[in-house]
């Protein structure tokens, strides 16, 4: 029993980091995803602009 208990600070421990890690990897996603929009809409508005 007292292993068991020994581990829950680990277990803490790597449920932490792993929600961490998760974190940054969705943020990083949305960032280059949002950066992909805003590139699309770049090259549409210098379409329109080379057209005038």
């Amino acid at each position: 029993m007292s292993n068991l208990i020994a581990l829950i600070p680990i277990l803490i421990f790597l449920v932490f980091w792993a929600f961490i890690i998760w974190f940054v990897i969705s943020l990083v996603k949305s960032s280059n995803e949002r950066n992909v929009l805003l590139r699309e809409i770049s090259r549409k508005l210098d379409g329109i602009k080379n057209k005038d």
